[in-house]
């Protein structure tokens, strides 16, 4: 018989474990992942930092008054996605021996709580190592929205061997400009299909300004490509503490933009562009590079696995029929 109850602090030592465990077979199949994550301390470390964010509420789901699974909530609100649940990385993980319909059950408990107070949009982000459990969040109606990913530097091939004709370089402060004129073609490709991702001529002045800032910021590293002149393309990349999260390894960098001229596509530049990256990144001394990219957007779903980044969690969405607050069938 499975009971769920409320958090308490006697269940961490074990809670702990389990995601040591779930971290462990992650690594089996993801070997970039942080090794010392295995260890039950640092998981615990974890959880005890989600715990104290002022919104987050939780259950534990016991057997035998052991503790086979947990799963952790945050509530959030904002002007973008209104009421919403997120249930981040760390926030759920269920005993190695235990069935993954396990997953379901705690989420049609906690579930009730959030839709009777008006939070009908569920986000998790997912470790992609275990298929059952993927497939349980799959037929409780959630979707694939946004995929993370690393690339193993160390492990990279040359991918332009024709050597498409573009000049590279480090970008200068005086790329203000040309940064905006290319801040345009990331926002534009994501509104046509099949992303249909909206977007408004207010957002894409603030991108045009965000852009422009690149050219001055001192922790960005920035690349820009030109042939004959044109601007043909650019990656942005940052440094990224690995003790940030449980995925993050060491000497990474993370890529939150690049882009290629949309009359230029298909010729050989977003790979011209990575290979000069890759080449640099790694004369900086970085060995991983974390990467994510909008699942409907066609381009980047194909682009970057072939670039060599492989896929390790995913954030998936539900939205919940909002007239369940009144239509009962009564």
């Amino acid at each position: 018989m499975i009971q769920f109850v409320g958090l308490d602090e006697r269940f961490l030592p074990r809670m702990a474990e389990i995601l040591s465990l779930r971290h462990t077979a992650e690594r089996s199949k993801y070997p970039f992942l942080p090794e010392k994550f295995e260890n039950p301390d640092e998981t615990e470390h974890i959880l005890r930092t989600e715990m104290k964010k002022p919104f987050v509420n939780g259950l534990v789901a016991l057997r035998n008054s052991k503790v086979i699974g947990y799963l952790l909530y945050e509530f959030k609100e904002n002007a973008q996605k209104g009421r919403h649940i997120l249930i981040s990385y760390p926030s759920i993980a269920i005993d190695v021996t235990e069935h993954p319909r396990l997953v379901r059950l705690m989420y049609a408990e906690a579930g009730s709580e959030w839709v009777k107070h008006g939070y009908f949009q569920h986000i998790i982000f997912a470790p992609l190592g275990n298929d059952r459990q993927m497939n349980e969040w799959l037929e409780q109606g959630f979707r694939f929205d946004q995929k993370y990913a690393v690339l193993d530097m160390d492990q990279y091939e040359v991918k332009n061997k024709d050597q498409v004709n573009i000049q590279v370089r480090k970008s200068v402060e005086k790329d203000e400009e040309l940064l905006k004129k290319m801040s345009r073609w990331n926002s534009i490709h994501q509104a046509a299909a099949p992303s249909w991702n909206p977007i408004t001529k207010e957002t894409l002045e603030d991108v045009k300004s965000g852009y422009a800032s690149l050219a001055s910021d001192e922790e960005a590293i920035v690349f820009l490509g030109e042939e004959k002149g044109i601007p043909a393309g650019f990656h942005v990349y940052y440094e990224v503490e690995a003790s940030d999260t449980m995925y993050t390894p060491e000497r990474c960098v993370e890529l939150p933009a690049a882009s290629t001229n949309p009359e230029l596509r298909g010729r050989g530049i977003g790979k011209a562009l990575t290979d000069f990256s890759v080449n640099e990144l790694k004369e900086m001394g970085y060995r991983y590079c974390l990467a994510d990219w909008h699942t409907p957007n066609h381009l980047s779903s194909y682009f970057w696995p072939k670039m060599g980044y492989q896929p390790f969690m995913v954030r998936m969405l539900r939205t919940v029929d909002n007239r369940i607050a009144w239509a009962h069938g009564k």
